[in-house]
């Protein structure tokens, strides 16, 4: 039976094939995906749920010999066999189709030692050789091929007959299965009946029918051959007995529907699998404390290594409050000084580390790090936290910037290991929304790094541990609209040109919804026309394309390399998982993804390459460089820095982490954060649940004294005192608990947990009875779940938030007190929501010079380079010469090697550029310090490239002398040249800067379309502020950011952002301004649009936008010339 994981063939998914199977009474079910396993677990999970023996095997190709299914005894080593058979499948170069030899089949099949049964059965079917020879009826040749597979492969070997009643002579007719099972019982071979199953039901038929016109590359008509009927489906054992009968009475071999069938059931007993004994099924599987070091108790070891981090935090702790003391107001020596991120807690928590001044800070410490010690052991889960430390160190001795994230945060031992820099008690984080003895599973604990360093840190990790433990994990990329729409249109054989027209109008609905989707947006209304048009005309291949592409809805559509997963397990990783060659440098990857993990006991190690994390790293690289200051994020930033938070507050935050997207900058503006709790706060309300639940206005409104602080009952007050009154976080929900049941923290998050899913019923019944007995009121009771109802299942990890604040943080303080270094790291790491053209308005909004590309200058990587203006020195941002498109990496090494260049012919002679390299470098300006001073253009230095000979170029002998320049030849081409071409116009620079780079640093591409807008009535972004709420206004820019949150009403709303060089304007666009917007909402580039000022805080505006037209329609109001440059 192959699943919906059999790429581009299966169509169901496993759950679904025994789910069906169990509604059919059957007790064992067997998967046996293309090429893999990667449905493996799935498959098994769903059987131990509804008590189906699992079976595990493969569809593989076999050379040139076609495809065999390969089964997994359940002998010893059957399952272990079936992994290291797959693995060496894939085994071939990037590119290559999996595949293996008959001999690699019999020897993964060969018993074990001391053991006597095959671990592998091997099934002949009718896509082998001996198939396709029993299909030409070569009854010869049928019967030769299958002696040669029953030399090789002895007892392993069966022959499967399939009939899916397809026309007499074809691969899958009745006709075709009497020939198996004649040449099979000739050949003495066991035959078992199949079905082949890739159908859940009939219904899926032309689902499959697409799938293999995708696979193949083709269309419908040409590959109806494929399936040439729709009995590939998941029959019912009397369909099978049926089916048996009719092949045993057609054929002239003395063998019974009985006996066949007899066969087939043995079969299936000698691979039922035992999930816990064959793979270790739920069994964490880390690897050998002797691995990293440690050969005593690893529970003791653990303890040892948590003291003495504890120890050093406390000593720590005592230094800082000591520094405070003497910097208080009075005290010798006072001055401003940095405030740790860790000192920062949340209002109402004063349970701190706590130094030798704070003997009740240092017991509460004492006591958490027991508390979570103990659970740790009582799981046997020492070896798990102190593989992840040194996963930590080893980053950490790497020099690589490295922190937790997620509900790790929460653990008192994950801070004391150095794996988090957040002290959970200081931000009264709970250890059970991490961890608890209720809790069998291995925690996750996630760690973010320097996106530019993940590849090496996985190497790392291979190397430390052995390749033998370690793996990348996988992901299945499942159908979405678009590429439904693409494989769909490809199947129907539409013109591509059509296919990309019509996919760029889908935006973010399921495929599933392809037809609502027709009626209710409006920006497919003229689809929707065009589809009418074609069935009142007897044509019906778009409606059709609406029907396939919905069927395609989250069928997995390939495999790839999840973007941070790493695998980790003990010495027999590879015999519990296949692998094959990933994208990152050929590492192995597991064919297992992230859902897989807990059953198969493995750590799955979230290794986040986070764009910020190099930037930020880059931005302070850049600054040692230049001023010799070297900073350290933690311990010399104060973490209350008056500057940043005005600057936080003034929402003129593009590029900081987090707080840059149009309804962060919003919220901000309300919320005005003023301390860090504030961004953890805020960060957490900017989330799909709390947004989409109602709880950000009740939270702003008691924030700003718009409306009084209320609690449900005073001992709720301390739970939410921070919030005022309003469930924001996981935390709290887990205290509200607790505090009203008694049930303890661990049930509580199981209680969350279970209101996460959809099953409040039996949460609710628990909570009023337990509160009912703690003589809470029935009123209270009743406003208690109403919240809880609300919000619990809405509300965001304050763990989650804690770790992500410390970067926000950062990020907002070094644009604040180093723009031009940090935006340099933003422009080298691109790490934001925005293109990087939006970096190049922020940075002449803060003053700061992009100096543009230049040969002698520029490199592969943009830097911080001292300049002056108006003859004050400042620091600019030089244009790194990676962003020229199309100069190859070749170019740019030759380029950098060979810096300084004297002259344009030294540059030709030396760098051997492509000519159309040395035409877009002369472009932008990359060439200009090279021109005779004063004597030529731009223009004329085009002219020149165009007609120098590049075969003059000649390999020079290399500089004995660093920096040594060589004689200027050949400058006698470009001296010779008439002047008098002129000089670019600032249009002309601008389109093609944007053509060549995609950046419009000589000046905006709007900023000569500034009197047309002026003349149309259009405000610009500067300007918002100063107009009064509800003020009818025009604005225009280009597109920068395109978003459709979840919102309460669960109607769509669509937010635009638009640059229009003084800065951005966010617009919202309500149903009836999508109606009246059409296809441009989302097709147009350059907007301009009407609406209403909408202010909603001190620095909060948006423009609720009526109605918008492409600004480079026919009919707009101030329609601007195409030549806008290419965006």
């Amino acid at each position: 039976m192959a699943s919906s994981f059999s790429s581009h063939y299966g169509t169901n998914r496993p759950q679904e094939l025994v789910a069906a199977a169990a509604a059919d009474q059957m007790t064992a079910l067997a998967l046996t995906d293309r090429d893999g396993l990667y449905g493996a677990v799935k498959h098994i999970g769903a059987c131990i749920d509804l008590g189906i023996a699992p079976i595990l095997g493969v569809s593989l190709v076999v050379e040139d010999r076609g495809r065999a299914v390969v089964l997994a005894s359940n002998a010893s080593g059957g399952y272990a066999a079936l992994c290291r058979l797959i693995s060496r499948a894939h085994e071939r170069p990037q590119g290559e189709a999996a595949r293996v030899s008959l001999q690699d089949l019999a020897e993964c099949a060969a018993p074990g030692e001391g053991e006597v049964r095959r671990r592998l059965f091997v099934l002949a079917g009718p896509e082998s050789e001996v198939g396709a020879a029993a299909a030409s009826r070569d009854y010869r040749s049928t019967r030769a091929l299958l002696r040669q597979w029953r030399e090789v492969l002895g007892e392993a070997l069966r022959v499967e007959v399939v009939s899916h009643l397809a026309p007499p002579g074809e691969a899958l007719s009745t006709a075709h299965a009497v020939r198996m099972l004649s040449a099979a019982q000739v050949s003495r071979v066991t035959p078992v009946l199949t079905n082949a199953v890739r159908l859940l039901s009939t219904d899926e038929a032309a689902t499959a029918d697409v799938l293999d016109a995708v696979r193949v590359l083709s269309d419908l008509h040409s590959t109806s051959a494929l399936q040439p009927t729709d009995q590939g489906w998941l029959k019912p054992a009397a369909a099978m007995k049926a089916l048996a009968a009719e092949i045993c009475a057609a054929s002239t071999t003395p063998i019974s529907a009985e006996e066949l069938l007899a066969h087939t059931e043995a079969l299936g007993r000698q691979c039922q699998l035992d999930p816990v004994q064959d793979m270790g099924w739920g069994q964490p599987k880390v690897p050998e404390t002797s691995v990293i070091g440690i050969e005593g108790d690893p529970d003791q070891e653990l303890r040892a290594r948590c003291e003495a981090g504890l120890a050093e935090m406390l000593a720590q702790e005592e230094i800082e409050r000591q520094a405070e003391e003497s910097r208080a107001p009075g005290s010798a020596g006072s001055s401003e000084g940095p405030v740790n991120p860790s000192g920062a807690g949340s209002p109402g928590s004063s349970e701190g580390l706590g130094g030798p001044e704070n003997p009740a800070g240092r017991g509460v410490a004492r006591a958490r790090l027991e508390h979570e010690l103990s659970i740790i052991a009582d799981l046997g889960f020492a070896p798990y936290f102190l593989t992840v430390a040194e996963v930590a160190r080893l980053i950490r001795e790497m020099g690589v910037r490295a922190a937790a994230r997620g509900s790790a945060v929460s653990s008192l031992v994950v801070h004391a290991l150095g794996i988090s820099p957040i002290d959970p008690l200081q931000h009264g984080l709970i250890f059970e929304r991490f961890l608890s003895r209720r809790r069998s599973t291995l925690p996750d604990i996630d760690i973010d790094v320097e996106s530019s360093e993940r590849h090496r840190i996985y190497r790392a990790v291979f190397k430390r541990f052995g390749a033998h433990r370690v793996t990348l994990m996988s992901m299945q990329n499942a159908y979405r609209i678009r590429g439904a729409v693409r494989d769909a249109g490809l199947a129907l054989g539409l013109p591509e040109e059509e296919i990309d027209q019509l996919a760029e109008i889908m935006w973010r609905f399921p495929a599933r919804e392809f037809r609502r989707a027709l009626e209710e947006k409006p920006e497919l209304q003229s689809l929707a026309e065009r589809i009418e048009t074609e069935r009142s005309s007897g044509r019906q291949q778009l409606d059709l394309l609406v029907d396939l592409s919905e069927r395609l809805d989250r069928l997995p559509r390939h495999i790839s390399t999840h973007p941070c997963g790493v695998i980790l397990g003990n010495n027999d990783l590879l015999k519990l998982t296949p692998v094959e060659r990933s994208g990152v440098n050929g590492l192995p990857m597991s064919q297992f993804d992230k859902d897989d993990m807990d059953p198969m006991g493995f750590i799955k190690l979230d290794v986040l390459g986070v764009r910020m994390q190099s930037a930020i790293a880059y931005a302070l690289t850049e600054l040692e460089r230049t001023t010799g200051e070297v900073i350290d994020m933690v311990k010399d930033v104060d973490y209350a820095d008056p500057a940043t938070f005005a600057m936080i507050q003034s929402t003129h935050t593009l590029g900081c982490f987090q707080i840059e997207s149009p309804g962060q900058r919003e919220l901000i503006g309300k919320l005005v954060p003023k301390t860090l709790n504030d961004l953890v706060v805020d960060i957490s309300l900017f989330r799909p649940g709390p947004m989409g639940s109602g709880m950000v206005k009740p939270y702003l409104e008691r924030r700003h004294g718009y409306e009084a602080v209320s609690y449900p009952h005073p001992d709720l007050a301390p739970i939410l005192d921070e919030t005022y009154g309003v469930v924001v976080f996981h935390e709290q929900v887990l205290r509200m608990f607790d505090t009203m049941t008694g049930c303890g923290l661990d049930v509580a998050d199981e209680l969350r947990r279970a209101m996460s899913k959809d099953k409040s019923g039996p949460v609710e019944i628990f909570f009023r009875e337990e509160a009912a007995k703690r003589d809470y009121s029935a009123a209270v009771i009743d406003r208690v779940w109403e919240i809880l109802l609300s919000f619990g299942s809405f509300g965001f990890c304050k763990a989650h938030g804690a770790a992500f604040a410390v970067p926000t943080y950062q990020s907002a303080w070094l644009k604040t007190h180093h723009p031009a270094h940090f935006l340099c790291g933003l422009f080298e790491h691109d790490p934001g929501m925005y293109p990087l053209r939006l970096l190049v308005s922020e940075a002449r909004r803060l003053k700061i010079p992009l100096l543009p590309m230049d040969v002698n200058r520029s490199t592969s990587s943009y830097h911080v380079e001292a300049t002056s203006v108006a003859g004050l020195p400042v620091w600019g941002i030089r244009m790194s010469l990676v962003g020229l498109k199309g100069i190859s990496k070749a170019e740019l090494r030759r380029i950098e090697a060979e810096q300084p260049f004297a002259s344009l012919a030294d540059l030709r002679d030396r760098a051997r550029l492509k000519r159309s390299t040395l035409r877009d470098l002369a472009k932008v300006g990359a060439l200009d310090a090279l021109l005779p001073e004063g004597r030529k253009h731009r223009k004329d230095l085009i002219q020149w490239v165009e007609s120098t000979n590049l075969e003059y170029a000649k390999k020079l002998p290399a500089r004995q002398v660093q920096g040594q320049l060589p004689l200027p030849i050949g400058d006698v081409e470009i001296a010779n040249l008439p002047t008098g071409a002129g000089e670019l116009a600032v249009q002309e620079i601008v389109t093609t800067e944007l053509d060549l780079t995609s950046l419009d640093t000589s000046g905006h591409v709007m900023d000569i379309h500034h009197p047309v807008l002026q003349g149309a009535g259009v405000s610009f972004a500067e300007d918002l502020l100063s107009l009064r709420n509800g003020a009818t206004v025009r604005v225009a820019g280009i597109r920068v950011a395109t978003q459709t949150p979840p919102m309460a009403s669960g109607r769509r709303v669509v937010f635009i952002t638009l640059d229009d060089g003084t800065g951005c304007v966010d617009l919202s666009f309500f149903e009836e301004a999508q109606r009246n917007t059409g296809e441009c909402l989302f097709a147009a580039k350059m907007l301009m649009a009407e609406g209403t000022i909408r202010r909603t805080g001190p620095r909060a505006v948006t423009v609720q936008a009526t109605r918008a037209w492409d600004l480079r329609g026919e009919t707009v109001p101030g329609r601007l010339p195409a030549a806008a440059g290419s965006l």
